[in-house]
């Protein structure tokens, strides 16, 4: 593995240490030619539904990732309806509220816990949310049932039908790479295992030695982004987990300003320029509305 002070010499000859985010967005994966690891054809909501045999990942833009493993559909901090939005959500609340189970959430800030969004789902589906305890307030003025709440506490694993989760430790970064005056300690990643698949979604957090101790991750939804770990930190944690699939998210999908860039845009290719190039082939840049087969089904 690289050593931390050969990566940060690297980092800076190549002049990407300590510099603000791009202005513009980046650029997604060319479509790949093997159809059975790409999905990218027709209608979100129709391919969600078509695929009920093994394990597949959507990205809906910022950290929403929809999950699918078997018949059971999860959704990771969808903020599908915000007007803000640059790019509109390549699937409604409306379209999923009948198919998805579960929805995880990782804090409370409007682009992770979106309240309209959460307001559609809690009349229309029946979903069930995972969340912290600093989001009860804001569930509960959603109207999200409490009989569809699941608390999330760091560090304390549980079971749901077909899912084992285990809830971590996020610590919120801000911009120049600061941790949040005001963050929580409550915020939560989440490491979702279902279908023989582990995924990890830190949510919004600086690299903590939690992401570090985990033995093996299938998917990484990583955020390179000023906020979260920026480059060298992606770097590092990429090199330590060697997942087999890696996703940038938090990137390309609100209007970008000089205050939210921090938040809004991501190192994306600079990431993948300093991996290994086994590391860079796991390394996906997908479109909105792009999914890929993590397991397809024996």
């Amino acid at each position: 593995m690289m050593h931390w002070k050969m990566l940060a010499t690297l980092l800076v000859a190549a002049g990407l240490f300590g510099q603000t985010p791009p202005n513009g967005g980046t650029t997604p994966d060319k479509p790949m030619t093997d159809s059975s690891s790409t999905i990218r054809n027709g209608r979100l909501i129709d391919e969600i539904r078509a695929f009920n045999t093994g394990v597949a990942v959507w990205w809906t833009g910022a950290n929403g990732w929809l999950i699918k493993s078997g018949d059971c559909l999860m959704g990771t901090d969808l903020c599908l309806e915000q007007s803000d939005r640059e790019i509109p959500s390549p699937v409604s609340a409306e379209e999923l509220a009948p198919d998805i189970d579960i929805l995880f959430i990782t804090h409370e800030h409007g682009d992770h816990f979106e309240p309209e969004t959460a307001r559609i789902l809690a009349r229309k589906s029946d979903c069930l949310f995972v969340l912290p305890r600093n989001c009860l307030p804001a569930a509960r003025e959603f109207g999200i049932p409490d009989k569809r709440i699941r608390m999330a506490v760091p560090r304390t694993p549980f079971s749901l039908p077909g899912v084992e989760v285990l809830p971590m430790r996020a610590i919120h970064g801000n911009p120049r790479f600061a941790v949040f005056v005001d963050a929580n300690l409550e915020d939560c990643g989440y490491m979702i295992t279902t279908g023989g698949t582990s995924l990890l979604q830190p949510g919004d957090t600086v690299l903590l030695e939690d992401h570090l101790f985990l033995k093996h991750v299938d998917v990484l939804f990583v955020s390179p982004t000023e906020h979260n770990t920026a480059i060298d930190r992606s770097v590092i944690l990429i090199n330590e987990l060697e997942p087999d699939f890696i996703f940038p998210q938090h990137r390309d999908t609100f209007h970008v300003t000089s205050e939210n860039r921090y938040w809004t845009t991501a190192w994306t290719h600079e990431v993948r320029t300093l991996l290994s190039k086994p590391l860079q082939e796991r390394y996906h840049v997908l479109e909105m509305g792009g999914g890929m087969v993590i397991r397809a089904a024996r």
